[in-house]
């Protein structure tokens, strides 16, 4: 009886109608019981700082079922880790799911993914990015992945994975890249041509690394907006930059807080 209560029952009282027709749990769904827009459900889903578990996460999303409509899943600050990182990946590639659905993509409309402060490390990354270069039906195109302690290795992932994956924003702003990982995202601009949003601030990177980024910025016309601050430019990292200023078309925004720029520079 609480139950009935709790969602709307009669309290023992039988409800006539469809619910008399129950589904083998085993078989799919006939077509004519999914009718109407394909966009009507839930289309966004916050749970930043809810400090759920990753078992939790992966019950929801079992929950909101392959189907959902949902566009943007957003998870910041919960630390879920590689393990979780694990188990969003088996859901979304679509294990476990009925037979019949495997040759349909999981979650149709999801474009936006926000894994933000989650650990997830170079391991989770790796496992996150695999999953998303499958979904060749459906891109992602904007991936927040701030504040995972990715290093290097990690960004060699994301680059060989999602190269030409159409990203039009990539935050991977408060990690351990270094020179070296800026410079591989670098060496993918000129391949990513719908790529508008980039943001590197606070990562490690030294003018060594700037230069090269901004050598490579100049032939990359889609970039509206880079952030770099919290990384060191110096004297060399300052001149690249310049030069990237007079030659660059489009950008529009250009974030430099807390980059150790000397009067010189």
């Amino acid at each position: 009886e609480d139950e009935d209560n709790l969602f709307g029952g009669v309290g023992g009282r039988r409800i006539q109608g469809n619910s008399d027709k129950q589904l083998d749990s085993k078989q799919c769904a006939p077509s004519e019981i999914h009718k109407g827009p394909t966009d009507a459900g839930l289309q966004l889903l916050h749970l930043g700082c809810t400090s759920i578990t990753s078992e939790a996460l992966n019950q929801i999303l079992l929950g909101l079922g392959q189907d959902c409509p949902i566009r943007e899943l957003s998870i910041p600050s919960n630390r879920i880790g590689s393990s979780g990182a694990t188990l969003l990946v088996a859901f979304l590639e679509g294990k476990g799911t009925l037979k019949c659905k495997r040759d349909r993509p999981v979650m149709p409309n999801l474009d936006r993914l926000d894994l933000s402060n989650n650990e997830l490390g170079n391991d989770g990354t790796a496992k996150l990015t695999r999953a998303i270069s499958k979904r060749v039906k459906v891109n992602i195109f904007d991936l927040r992945l701030s504040t995972n302690s990715i290093g290097a290795g990690g960004i060699e992932t994301i680059m060989n994975k999602l190269l030409q994956h159409n990203l039009v924003r990539l935050s991977l702003d408060n990690n351990t890249i270094g020179d070296r990982g800026c410079q591989l995202v670098a060496a993918s601009l000129p391949s990513m041509h719908h790529l508008s949003r980039l943001n590197l601030s606070f990562n490690q990177i030294g003018s060594r690394g700037v230069t090269t980024l901004m050598r490579a910025l100049v032939g990359s016309e889609s970039i509206t907006y880079l952030g770099l601050s919290g990384n060191v430019l110096k004297i060399s990292g300052a001149i690249a930059t310049g030069f990237a200023l007079a030659q660059h078309p489009r950008l529009a925004e250009l974030e430099l807080d807390n980059c150790c720029l000397s009067q010189v520079a």
